[in-house]
């Protein structure tokens, strides 16, 4: 009959990584969305027609998505009109080509987790016997 042996404290040691993978991931999120949010305000505030607005956008979740936008409503046709433009206007759009903020979002995230768990940093319990 094979057996398991588990150190003393192994369980909690697992525990306590979780909750820490919890709370970096969660602190990470938070970081990359507020970086990215800054970005498009930015880019927002460089362009002549988009600057009046810079200030209005804003992120929010909605349904478990990452939303970013502008919700004060005595703005919202403008920004679309700007975004989507008019039979007489073209179209200046901001929101559907943050294709490098997103990126650049991704990465800080990425980035901050492996600081915390990547190859290097690799604190996981262990199992005595285990070759890792």
């Amino acid at each position: 009959m094979a057996s398991i042996e588990i150190a003393p404290g192994w369980i909690d040691a697992v525990q306590r990584y979780v909750e820490g993978l919890m709370v970096n991931s969660m602190q990470a999120a938070t970081n990359a969305t507020k970086a990215f949010h800054s970005k498009v305000v930015e880019i927002a505030r460089a362009d002549e027609d988009w600057s009046s607005l810079a200030d209005n956008i804003e992120v929010w979740s909605a349904d478990g998505q990452l939303v970013i936008g502008i919700q004060d409503e005595s703005l919202v046709s403008q920004a679309t009109l700007l975004e989507y433009g008019t039979p007489d206007e073209a179209p200046n759009p901001l929101f559907r080509t943050l294709t490098s903020a997103v990126r650049d979002a991704s990465m800080s995230m990425r980035d901050e987790m492996e600081s915390h768990y990547g190859p290097s940093k690799t604190a996981a319990p262990k199992v005595k016997g285990m070759k890792v």
